[in-house]
């Protein structure tokens, strides 16, 4: 059963809190069982995928709705499955160590936990609407883990990002999933892929594409939308270390993947892929060279990873297929165990700038290997897994059937792209390790962490070397199904560290060559003056949000005048333009005046009394006057209700006349006794054509309604089904607490809501009134934080 592994994940959340108490690091290894239960459970149920099928199952949600959750175990969701979990055991375990001493371990855990259980229920989804689901629990996860330290406006600004990047995102996701649903009559994955060709042929075809794509390159920060990326730095590194290898920025990668089978083949689809993974992997290489935060160098060639993987997507083929799902997996052990040794250097000599840091190998020397061992296999340096992966993307550029220039174009960025790895990599490696310790860290008492911390970032680093020289075997047997997934035809994959002399090996070890001759000018190159300003989308993003709070603030000084004449007309005018418009339009033909009303003479007179009561109303001069002609109206709408068998809304609405007449005497009676006239006669005027405008359209709504015959009546239904389904005779108290049981409990919550706001304000007003002057504080301002680190 497949759902069992989401629901364990999600329900561990809460047993993550007792992280909160004493032995922190033993506890954490112990929630570290729950990811290696599941890691276990999904290979115990991977013998069908192994074997070229898959698991398959589906849970009625909402049966008479027809929605289902239904949830499906391939080659690709084996892949990531294991990734995640595998991946999440270890930082688990790890982040028992490098937050010992933070008493929101439990908090952070537990937010861990249900970050994974998204993650999971994500890859394992058989429906988009399932996925979707999970799509959005990953937003919503993330932004807790990188918030968590919410003292900090850095950390608050970097949560902000990301939910609102992905969260828009995400909205153009479900309309394009929705549109891909209506195209293929199924939100099955499985019918989804079945029916590619007649997808392609579809009108709604470019829409979906489109939106789709919109929200996956958002999910996996592809250029524009990349800045998000580096702000979420501000996690601690445990979760940067899981969101960057196994989870959320690569569930963009993912979908584009799962669904490239059957949108994929066409220009719409492969060349924006193509084209902007090309662009991101590039950029962001570069951006990395550049960088001088250890955590910030690394988000930086996550981006340009996504990038690579995305390109590779649209690059198709089978060398396509293969270098997506083995550098998915090559660039999730080596980079979950750089952003560990990033945290790990940043534990112990309290600083990730590259500035300060140097000469830590005599004092590190166990991490320096790890780190060692870590960046050769993102460098691509040979008998290394990331070699392998890196191998195959070169195939893919060159086999693809896009057209020469985008092959040609495809094999120079990532020829560049490896070059600013090297770059990258020796930068990191040198100013943390070599040369001479720097002054900062003389007064400090530096050496490798305990064998809990380093065993984290240790395992996928030592995998890095062990699968290549030991293992390919059976990672050709995990890559061959996933890879089979995302081409959407069978494969036989044969991983091999060695495939002759051929344009990719010639094209990568040039790159090397050409590394190795830049490295020794890294520092020059990242201090290279003239970065240009649309690079810094954070800043841009920045502005745009203050823009847009600035225009909804000058919105709504203009609405919110404090005037109720004001809010009327607003409101009046915009009924005007939103339904009288429309109606006058294409609602004009469903009013019919053929009926026969067979009024009685009482029944004209009770009717034609309440626009008499309106007009004295408003001619009144008095307010004692204006109460009595508003009375008038009220009493002969109670005596029509009466008229047509409705006593039960005619009490209603006798008994609202009568307490709105006792609260308006009580009211007025303390304001004078006639009206003065504040307004000019043409806003009068004004006022008047607007009122008789909507008296109008009102009338002809009703009338519309009511003389209509496209639909059938709803009343013979209620009529029917009042007592037998509702069990009251009442109809009308039926429909309100039965029929409209939602609605009418929406309604209270409301009013409870409002309740609680009400006595908040009161309790603070009556707070702020017994405060004495000699209480009031002095030093800080009432209700901001005082900082006590400064």
């Amino acid at each position: 059963m497949l759902y069992p592994l989401v629901l364990i994940a999600l329900a561990a959340a809460p047993l993550a809190l007792i992280a909160r108490v004493s032995g922190r690091e033993r506890i954490a290894w112990g929630l570290a069982l729950i990811p290696l239960a599941i890691f276990g459970l999904t290979l115990v149920q991977a013998g069908p995928v192994w074997s070229g099928g898959q698991v398959a199952e589906r849970i009625d949600w909402v049966p008479a709705l027809g929605l289902q959750l239904s949830f499906t175990l391939d080659g690709l969701s084996l892949l990531f499955a294991l990734i995640i979990s595998g991946i999440g055991t270890l930082i688990v375990g790890y982040a028992g160590h490098y937050l010992a001493r933070d008493s929101g371990l439990g908090r952070f855990l537990a937010y861990l936990m249900l970050f994974m259980g998204a993650m999971l229920g994500l890859v394992l989804a058989g429906n988009v609407l399932t996925m979707f689901v999970f799509w959005e629990l990953t937003s919503v996860t993330s932004y807790l883990l990188i918030g968590y330290k919410h003292d900090y406006a850095d950390a608050r600004r970097g949560a902000l990002h990301s939910l609102l990047v992905t969260g828009g995102g995400g909205l153009a996701l479900l309309v394009g999933l929705l549109l891909l649903g209506q195209a293929a009559g199924s939100y099955e994955l499985s019918d989804i892929l079945a029916a590619g060709d007649r997808l392609q042929a579809h009108a709604l075809y470019p829409a979906a594409v489109v939106l789709i794509l919109m929200g996956c390159f958002t999910k996996s920060a592809q250029v524009p939308f990349h800045f998000w990326l580096p702000g979420a730095m501000q996690a601690p590194t445990p979760a940067s270390a899981f969101l960057h290898s196994a989870t959320m920025v690569k569930a963009g990668v993912y979908l584009m993947a799962r669904l490239s089978p059957a949108l994929g083949g066409t220009a719409l689809w492969d060349v924006t892929l193509a084209v902007v993974g090309g662009t991101t992997m590039t950029f962001a290489a570069i951006v990395a060279m550049r960088q001088f935060d250890l955590k910030a160098m690394l988000a930086y060639t996550t981006i340009s990873m996504l990038g690579a993987l995305t390109m590779q997507i649209g690059l198709g083929g089978k060398y396509g297929a293969e270098g997506v799902a083995t550098n998915i997996l090559a660039h999730a052990l080596y980079k979950s165990a750089l952003f560990m040794l990033a945290g790990v250097i940043d534990h112990e000599c309290g600083t990730r700038d590259l500035r300060r840091l140097g000469g830590l190998r005599s004092y590190m020397p166990i991490t320096m290997v790890i780190t060692a061992l870590a960046l050769l296999s993102f460098g691509g340096i040979p008998v290394m897994f990331g070699f392998v992966a890196k191998e195959l993307m070169l195939e893919a550029a060159l086999e693809t059937e896009l057209g020469a220039t985008l092959s040609v174009l495809a094999v120079a960025a990532i020829a560049v792209t490896a070059v600013a790895y090297l770059i990258t990599g020796w930068r990191l490696f040198s100013n943390t390790f070599l040369g001479q310790r720097s002054t900062a860290m003389m007064q400090q008492h530096i050496t490798d962490p305990t064998p809990g911390m380093l065993v984290g970032p240790g395992v996928p680093a030592l995998l890095s070397l062990l699968i290549p020289l030991a293992l390919l075997g059976p990672i050709s047997g995990l890559i061959g199904p996933a890879s089979s997934a995302i081409y959407g035809k069978a494969l036989e994959v044969e991983l091999a560290l060695w495939h002759g002399i051929n344009p990719a090996l010639l094209v990568s070890l040039g790159a090397i060559v050409m590394g190795a001759v830049l490295a020794r000018f890294g520092e020059q190159l990242a201090n290279l003056r003239g970065w240009p300003v649309w690079s810094r989308g954070d800043m841009i993003f920045d502005r745009l949000i203050e823009q847009t709070l600035a225009g909804a603030t000058a919105l709504t000084r203009t609405l919110q005048s404090g005037q109720l004449r004001r809010y009327i007309l607003i409101t009046a005018l915009t009924m005007l333009v939103f339904v009288g418009v429309p109606f006058v339009r294409f609602g004009l033909d469903a009013v019919r005046f053929d009926f026969d009303p067979q009024l009685q003479f009482y029944e004209i007179l009770a009717a034609s009394l309440i626009p008499i009561g309106v007009i004295a109303t408003i001619r009144a001069r008095t307010r004692l006057g204006a109460i009595i002609a508003v009375g008038v109206v009220g009493a002969m709408v109670s005596l029509l209700f009466v008229l047509f068998s409705a006593p039960d809304l005619a009490l209603t609405q006798l008994l609202i006349e009568v307490l709105s007449t006792v609260f308006l005497l009580l009211v007025f009676s303390v304001l004078p006794v006639r009206f003065e006239s504040f307004s000019a006669a043409w806003v009068r005027r004004r006022d008047a054509i607007i009122a008789t405008v909507i008296g109008v359209l009102m009338g002809g709504l009703v009338l519309a309604t009511a003389t209509n015959t496209s639909f059938a009546s709803l009343a013979p239904f209620f009529l029917e089904n009042s007592l037998a389904k509702g069990k009251g005779a009442n109809v009308v108290n039926v429909i309100l607490v039965d029929f409209r049981g939602f609605d009418t409990m929406g309604e209270i919550t409301v009013l409870f809501i409002a309740l609680l706001g009400i006595y908040g304000l009161l309790r603070l007003r009556q707070g702020k009134d017994n405060v004495t002057p000699e209480r009031v504080p002095t030093t800080e301002p009432v209700g901001e934080p005082v900082d006590t680190q400064r």
